[in-house]
């Protein structure tokens, strides 16, 4: 009874299913391995936990995240002088153009709307795998427009370009893929690049989406940010890094970095990336 309560109070709280789920889970879990009820759950008994298993820093950090939540609504702290691991640098690693071109070319069905939906709408799977007739929105002018209700259920709008237009189902009601969860978005189009010979995960297309923006918009980070739907510019910056073709010039143009390019063709590599601005001051 007592997870039953604080579930129904994340959902009044706007959380979204998964984030509860996964927070009820872990509650339990702690709860079975300390023999005590969830309402009897004590700081020792999560310390003791922690203590017995090596888990990754981003998977203790979820844990401690998701017990803070339960203590707060309990009224415990659960978390007191447990130390929290900093959250992990991450870079994305979106899918090289190459390989997009054969998946999305090879992939058909659902499976295309699919992948097509991480690379030009930037969806994470478990976006994909829940959307509805209903958040779809066709513009008088003919713009299409995306309702998602992505982490922590947050709900934002994304454009719909014509190529990832055509490939929905919009004739049925409801979900467009009923009974379809975000693992199966996930593994399926996994094991269709695997066919192909490409190593993959499906929120690699988010990434591959998110670099896109940044190189197509002229490096405007906070439209990117707008797009990929973040709620800190600092998440946007690590695919401003990714996306920097300039950096690659100035690295490539290094002497000695090319064996077979020739001096003068370091400086005319190096004149050619530096803004007209700068040049019109030698």
């Amino acid at each position: 009874m007592t997870l039953d309560s604080y579930a129904a109070s994340q959902r009044a709280d706007g959380y979204s299913q998964n984030t509860i789920n996964a927070r009820v889970r872990c509650v339990r879990a702690i709860a079975r391995a300390a023999g005590v009820e969830p309402a009897g759950l004590r700081v020792e008994h999560v310390g003791s936990y922690l203590a017995a298993r090596p888990l990754l820093p981003w998977s203790r950090r979820t844990y401690l995240n998701h017990l803070k939540s339960f203590g707060r609504w309990l009224g415990v702290d659960l978390v007191k002088g447990i130390r929290k691991p900093p959250a992990p640098r991450s870079t994305p690693n979106p899918i090289a153009e190459q390989d997009l071109k054969k998946l999305s070319a090879s992939a058909r069905g659902v499976q295309r709307a699919w992948v097509l939906l991480g690379a030009f709408c930037g969806l994470r799977a478990h976006e994909t795998a829940k959307i509805d007739r209903k958040d779809v929105t066709i513009l008088e002018n003919g713009d299409v427009f995306l309702r998602v209700m992505g982490k922590g259920g947050r709900t934002d709008v994304v454009p719909v370009p014509p190529v990832v237009f055509k490939e929905l189902n919009l004739s049925v009601e409801g979900p467009l893929w009923a009974g379809v969860r975000a693992e199966k978005v996930s593994r399926s189009i996994a094991i269709a690049a695997s066919k192909l010979g490409i190593r993959m995960r499906y929120h690699q297309l988010r990434h591959r989406y998110g670099t896109a923006v940044y190189r197509a918009s002229g490096k405007d980070l906070l439209l990117t940010q707008k797009l990929m739907r973040h709620a800190s510019p600092a998440t946007t910056a690590g695919y401003a890094a990714v996306a920097d073709d300039q950096a690659y010039v100035i690295v490539g143009a290094l002497p000695g970095a090319d064996p077979k390019t020739t001096r003068r063709d370091i400086t005319r590599k190096w004149t050619s990336s530096v803004c007209s601005s700068c040049q019109s001051h030698k």
